[in-house]
């Protein structure tokens, strides 16, 4: 807790902020000496002792209003963020380190690999984050699940007076479908590639394209099925090579199955994302399921008539590694832990 920016600055006052015991002179509380670090030069924070001088005259009310330790402060959206990145060379100091996120300022996640802020592994001394705004996790791809908006790698003290928000998970591909297509060849009669050969009283013999696609011991039938396609026999024809006499056209009819596949998932909501509706199937495939709202799963999508559709992806967490994390929730949150 910082000293009181107004009033009389006691000597007390300075141990308690600064953990001091012993004795201690004026000289030991430079700011850069052995009590008060200074800020590295890459650490992108404020030092909240910078009224303390570094050499010189120093005086009680030097250390009106100061505290031990770095604060960033995002006074404007950001990005993927990592502590570590705010406070530089600082961050892996056993030194106390504040992250505050302003009202109305958003911090969002562009992937569900990423979080909106990590405090991520390195860190040291007592780190505190206060959201005053707004965590927002990466929405989910159709099928996926979406992303998380908080993530801690070590301890740290989490106070939430705005939202933290997972992203959603992405709707679930509508089933696959399928139908009977069937295709009529029309009668056709080849000098020999195609034709309807009839052998006497022995049997018959199917001519398709060169090839012998079907036969019966019957010489007296008219309609031969084989290889789901069915042969009928049609009207008598000559002129066959070899001289036969007996030789008919022949029309194929053939059913055959086509698949279709089913619509894809809307998307999740997500930082800068709405969720999204799934887009339709082919001919009797299921449609896409809608992608869910933040901190919810995506809906599955519809089935079929071939196949089920899929499930949806889950929603991401609005906070991950719960076990470092002493949370207090004064806002609003949505989705959950891991």
């Amino acid at each position: 807790m910082a000293i009181a920016s107004t009033g009389a600055v006691s000597a007390s006052d300075i141990r308690t902020e600064y953990g001091l015991s012993g004795a201690v002179s004026f000289s030991d509380l430079y700011r850069g000496g052995t009590h008060i670090r200074a800020k590295a030069a890459n650490n992108n924070g404020i030092n909240l002792a910078s009224s303390v001088p570094t050499s010189g005259a120093i005086t009680f009310g030097n250390f009106r209003g100061t505290a031990k330790g770095f604060r960033y402060t995002f006074t404007a959206g950001a990005t993927d963020q990592n502590a570590s990145a705010l406070f530089g060379s600082d961050y892996s100091v056993n030194y106390p380190k504040e992250i505050v996120i302003d009202s109305g300022v958003e911090l969002g996640a562009t992937s569900t690999a990423e979080e909106a802020l990590e405090i991520d592994s390195g860190g040291a001394g007592t780190i505190t984050v206060t959201n005053n705004g707004t965590l927002s996790g990466a929405g989910g791809a159709a099928g996926a699940d979406g992303g998380d908006a908080f993530e801690a790698a070590v301890a740290c003290i989490f106070v939430n007076n705005g939202t933290v928000r997972a992203g959603g998970g992405g709707g679930g591909t509508g089933g696959n479908g399928s139908y009977s297509s069937t295709s009529n060849s029309g009668e056709i009669w080849n000098y020999s590639g195609t034709y309807w050969y009839r052998s006497g009283n022995v049997g018959v013999r199917v001519y398709w394209n060169y090839s012998v696609v079907a036969s019966h011991w019957n010489h007296l039938t008219t309609s031969i099925s084989s290889g789901g396609s069915t042969y009928t026999r049609g009207s008598y024809r000559t002129g066959l090579e070899g001289g036969e006499a007996q030789g008919y056209g022949v029309t194929r009819v053939s059913t055959s199955t086509i698949y279709t596949n089913g619509g894809s998932g809307g998307i999740g909501a997500g930082y800068n994302q709405s969720a999204g509706t799934g887009s339709g199937g082919g001919t009797n495939a299921g449609t896409g399921g809608t992608g869910g709202s933040f901190g919810a799963s995506g809906s599955a999508g519809a089935n079929g008539n071939s196949t089920n559709g899929f499930a949806g992806g889950a929603s991401g967490a609005y906070l991950r590694g719960s076990s470092f994390v002493t949370f207090t929730n004064n806002g609003t949150v949505q989705g959950g832990t891991a």
